[in-house]
């Protein structure tokens, strides 16, 4: 020690003590944060480092110190004199192993990571012993846990590698950890059985002696020095854990002895005296389950999966035994991980354990029945549930037969969860009003998941399963019906003691739910035919009766009108009513399947939906929906003429433009209703009928349309403003139009005749829309819903508006456009950008005066003024580049002339190699950078759209081929793409942009691996760097490659030349991919090392 390393020593605990412990300005943090920086950037500072983490006490001092000694070992390691690593190597390790039970957690996993920073570089040539430390750290009793420590670090740093390594770097890491596998393993189970098969003392209520005892005063000191020394066993538990944890995640499956399995098992059978305790199950069941995240399982692993279900099992039984009483305290957080690992186990290998001899599903099964009876909380029922369904899902059509007794008997044990007259006590905690990220209560969720298993359930015993629903429904049921004759109807109150009020609200709830239930299977049973079918036929015509009978009540009395003392019974009755009603337009399909019973019931049904609907500002919101959804479905199924010589409905009809109902829902659902009676085909008819439905559409939409048709066309808007018109303006656009957008959406794949009589309905709502628009369109609310009007007019009715009518309306488009871009408005843009990508996709050459108009609007007038804007309207980049997408893909001839007008046979394909002369080269040059702009874009959406379109219409139409694409973009496309790659700014397309890649490259190989080589992404990126390469290989290999690494900042000579000829040059394009992905890293790391290295030095 010298006097200037003591003197720094103590200024720096001074300065650290300052910026900690006191309270300083921020001024002062920021002077003492220069000073630090300083001193750790001096040459040689590492060197005081070594001397203040072997000489203070400080913890803040010892951070500082290892972290600048980390920046000296990730940066100038190689610059280094070999003298100077060598003491830095033993110092840190000797330091390391020094460390007692009293050092921080944060300064010993510091100390271990920089003893693997450097083994990253130096073992084994220069650093042999540091995996043989690790192994001797691991057999020492005293030192184990530094050892496990070590070794998780090692794993977690050199199997996850920084980019400061190359590829064959990376390898051999790899290569040298995996060697050491099995007896890494061998270790870790007697280190695991060791500690899991010591006895665990239950806690004891006798209290330990007091210090003051004289027992216990001689050795209190003793007793105190070795404690600082004595490891804590859960402290190696844990680490063990979690380093048998890590190294699951990367070993070779095959390589991992069946024994490790027991060893972890161990560890989940801990009794929960101590809230650590819990923490060491879930640790122990998070390194199970590392194993069943492996989705490669190699020949020879099987024995591993056996032996963990055998474990599973028994650890169910433990768990379910009644003497153990662990069930009554099992937490939420062990059985979500228990239920992961039984639905992986489940879903991955099912298959494997069925082909088992000592396996036995039906042991299997009634320990998941019993844990999903008895366990008590709903978070754990429901991870049972899912258990349930991952085994379903796998059974194989051929071994039902198997399981049917099982999974039918676990039919009762969900239903009784799920009725409040077997479960109330569990059930009433349920939450049913606050609302997840799914929009669903907790309820909801639970009925949702228990019905859902009930399907599943249903699909290998549908006739059964509908069975043992009946019977609690029909319970249920009766008492509802029988409630009528309890109606005072004078009072308009129930006739029921306080004491039965509790009982009727458990009914209704298990009647909404057993309704669900029902309506739920309704599916399993419309398939003509089959023998379960014919089975249930009788059961499912009574029960259709039952529920028409049970919905009919509100025609002569709406129990959720009634004056109720308890407020629950209010929602219990809509949700009742709602419920009946929406079981009833799941069943209508199997009534209309039989013409007799659709004519005896089809009164009933219209009768049941429209009594709400005609009343429904008296309804309640989720009754009228439910009715609206009903008329829906009577109105699609059945053939209109039926339905119009009801003079209910048409009296509806007349009605319902008018009646205004809570939800716009609600409101588009009776209006596509309405236009499935009116519009859709009604076969033969006279001229008398054809003119009364003519008239009947037209009155319809008139009057749906009224408002709208009345906004005035012109008007001063600063008067607007004024009179608050401009927002009676907005109410009645967004009323109105997004109705209409609907109803036209849903009409999208009716005949052509029908489509007709639609926009005959819709005409001078769609001409008054093109009036507006100029007018309004400076109104983003008031446009967007106009665009977006049109957008599903164009979409579904283009050929009824016909040529003249569908040009108008584009040039209305183009002309607005054209102004609001001038004045740089966005608003909309997407919207209309769409409308003309419709244009440009219809089929035949009327719009194709168009193409010119469109091109300029695009090139000239949006794209300057979006490019600016790109990070915030990546909507609109997007609508843009799809609409020059279809451009190209549908209007190619626009810019080549096809290969019949050439003189070719008509079936000469255009992505065969012709003429290569563009008519419109400078548009198509402007279109093509558009594309190649927004892969300089940061939102992956964009960059991916670009991309995937560009591959497009590579494929379709051979562009990478075209002469104009490869004298003028092919080599700025390919230094984009492995820019980007090197970058790691798109690493989700990685494979994309590899691909890419390659089809540029294979224009000309040569001239690729010769010239182009710069940075390289994801998936869809390496596509694309292929299909650009694959356009010439020779060129991409001889001339790309060379210059692309000859503009590559940081780069040595010899390193060029290395990274050159390591580009092996194969053409096909799983191993160009991978020579590419090598590529990229290699030029990363060394870019990466060089920048690092002081002046002078090289990686």
């Amino acid at each position: 020690m010298t006097h200037t390393e003591y003197d720094t020593l103590v200024a720096l605990e001074h300065l650290m003590d300052e910026f900690y412990v006191r309270n300083i300005s921020n001024g002062r943090k920021h002077e003492i944060e220069t000073q630090l920086n300083n001193f750790s950037n001096q040459k040689d500072a590492w060197k005081f480092c070594v001397y203040f983490i072997t000489n203070t006490s400080s913890q803040y001092v010892s951070m500082y110190a290892l972290s600048t000694i980390e920046s000296v070992i990730n940066r100038q390691w190689y610059s280094l004199e070999w003298d100077n690593r060598t003491q830095l190597k033993s110092t840190l390790y000797n330091f390391y192993v020094e460390q007692d039970n009293t050092t921080s957690n944060f300064i010993r996993n510091k100390l271990a990571k920089l003893i693997v920073d450097i083994a990253r570089y130096d073992w084994p040539q220069f650093y042999p012993e540091f995996f043989s430390n690790i192994l001797q750290l691991l057999k020492s009793d005293r030192l184990q846990l530094l050892g496990l420590i070590l070794l998780r670090t090692t794993s977690e740093e050199l199997m996850n590698p920084r980019p400061d390594l190359n590829s064959y770097r990376k390898e051999e890491l790899t290569r040298l950890l995996q060697q050491y596998i099995p007896q890494v393993f061998q270790i870790l189970i007697s280190i695991l059985d060791n500690l899991g098969n010591k006895p665990r003392h239950k806690a004891t209520a006798t209290p330990p002696p007091s210090p003051t005892h004289p027992s216990s005063q001689p050795n209190l000191a003793q007793q105190i020095s070795a404690a600082s020394f004595r490891t804590d066993p859960k402290a190696i538990i844990r680490e063990g854990l979690a380093t048998v944890q890590h190294l699951l995640s990367w070993s070779q499956l095959n390589q991992v002895p069946v024994q490790i399995i027991s060893a972890i098992f161990n560890f989940t059978h801990v009794s929960s005296y101590a809230q650590d305790d819990d923490d060491m199950c879930l640790l122990a069941m998070s390194t199970l389950n590392e194993i069943l995240y492996r989705k490669c399982v190699p020949p020879g692993s099987q024995p591993l999966f056996i032996q963990l279900y055998h474990n599973t099992v028994q650890l169910m039984k433990d768990i379910a035994c009644s003497s153990s009483g662990r069930i009554e305290t099992l937490s939420s957080d062990f059985m979500e991980k228990l239920s992961e690992l039984l639905c992986l186990l489940m879903e991955q290998h099912l298959w494997r354990l069925e082909a088992e001899p000592g396996f036995s599903a039906l042991e299997f099964l009634s320990l998941l029945f019993e844990l999903t009876i008895r366990l008590p909380s709903l978070p754990c029922y429901l991870r049972c549930l899912a258990v349930w369904a991952a085994f379903i899902k796998q059974i194989k059509p051929q071994n039902a037969h198997r399981y049917s007794e099982a999974l039918q008997s676990l039919i009762p044990a969900v239903l009784n969860k799920m009725q409040f007259t077997c479960n109330y006590f569990q059930l009433s905690s349920i939450n049913d009003e606050d609302l997840d990220e799914d929009n669903e209560t907790e309820w909801q969720l639970f009925l949702k998941t228990s019905i859902e298993l009930i399907a599943m359930v249903a699909e290998f015993a549908p006739h059964e399963t509908f069975n043992q629903i009946l019977i609690p429904w029909k319970k249920s049921n009766d008492v509802y019906c029988m409630l009528q004759n309890a109606v005072n109807h004078v009072s308009l109150t129930l006739k029921l003691e306080y004491s039965e009020t509790q009982r009727l609200h458990c009914i209704l709830r298990d009647l909404s739910s057993l309704t669900q239930a029902l309506a739920r299977l309704s599916t399993l049973f419309i398939e003509q035919g089959q023998g379960y079918t014919k089975l249930s036929a009788s059961s499912i015509d009574n029960l259709i009766i039952q529920m028409i009978e049970s919905a009919s009540i509100a025609k002569h009395i709406k129990y959720y009108h009634l004056k109720l003392d308890d407020s629950r019974l209010v929602d219990d009755f809509t949700e009742v009513q709602s419920q009946l009603v929406a079981a009833l337009k799941t069943w209508c399909t199997w009534l209309f399947l039989n013409g007799e019973r659709n004519n005896r019931y089809l009164k009933d049904l219209i009768e049941i939906s429209l009594r709400h609907l005609q009343s429904a500002h008296e309804e309640p919101p989720k009754v009228c929906h439910a009715a609206a959804h009903l008329f829906l479905t009577v109105s699609s199924a059945v053939f209109p003429p039926s339905l119009i010589t009801l003079p209910s409905v048409v009296d509806y009809i007349q009605l319902a433009p008018k009646i205004k109902y809570y939800s716009r829902e609600t409101h588009q659902v009776v209006i596509s209703a309405c236009c499935n009676i009116l519009v859709r085909p009604w076969g033969e008819l006279s001229q008398l009928d054809s003119q009364k439905r003519n008239i009947w559409i037209t009155s319809f939409f008139d009057l749906l349309t009224r408002d709208f048709r009345d906004l005035m066309q012109n008007g001063d808007f600063r008067d607007l403003m004024q009179n608050g018109d401009v927002n009676k303006m907005k109410d009645i656009v967004t009323n109105t139009l997004p109705i209409l957008s609907n109803v036209i959406d849903y009409c999208k794949n009716y005949p052509s005749s029908s489509k007709k009589l639609l926009y005959m309905g819709l005409k001078s709502c769609i001409d008054h829309g093109l009036l507006l628009f100029p007018t309004y369109s400076r109104y983003e609310e008031i446009s967007d819903n106009i665009l977006t009007f049109f957008l599903n007019v164009l979409g579904v009715l283009q050929q009824q508006m016909g040529i003249d009518a569908t040009k108008h309306a584009v040039e209305v488009f183009l002309q607005v456009a054209v102004s609001e871009q001038q004045s740089k408005n966005l608003s909309s843009l997407d919207k209309l950008l769409q409308i003309l990508q419709l244009i440009v996709e219809a089929p035949g050459n009327s719009y194709k005066s168009f193409l010119p108009g469109i091109l300029q609007l695009c090139l000239q007038n949006v794209y300057p003024v979006l490019i600016c804007q790109a990070n915030k309207q990546p909507d609109v980049i997007i609508a843009l580049l799809r609409l020059l997408y279809s451009m190209l893909l549908y209007r190619w001839n626009y810019f080549y002339i096809s290969q019949v007008r050439l003189g070719h046979s008509p079936g000469c394909s255009d992505t065969l190699q012709g003429p290569d002369n563009p008519q419109q080269p400078e548009q198509l040059l402007a279109v093509l950078r558009v594309f190649g702009q927004s892969l300089l874009q940061p939102d992956i959406n964009i960059f991916k759209t670009s991309l995937n379109s560009l591959e497009d219409l590579n494929s379709k139409w051979k562009l990478y081929h075209k002469a104009l694409f490869q004298d003028q973009l092919l080599s700025q496309f390919l230094t984009v793409l492995i820019q980007t790659l090197l970058d790691k700014t798109h690493n989700l397309l990685t494979e994309d942009i590899l691909q890419a890649i390659y089809n540029l490259a294979a224009v000309n190989f040569s001239i690729f691996f010769s010239t182009f080589l710069h940075n390289l992404l994801t998936e869809d990126i390496l596509q694309a760097i292929y299909n650009l390469a694959a356009v010439n290989f020779s060129i991409f290999f001889s001339t790309f490659l060379p210059n692309f690494l000859r503009n590559t900042d940081c780069l040595t000579q010899e390193q060029y030349e290395s990274l050159q000829q390591n580009f092996k040059k194969d053409t096909d394009m799983p191993t160009f991919v991978q020579n590419l992905q090598r590529f990229v890293n290699d030029v990363s790391c060394y870019r990466t090392c060089n920048s690092s290295l002081p002046s002078g030095n090289i990686f």
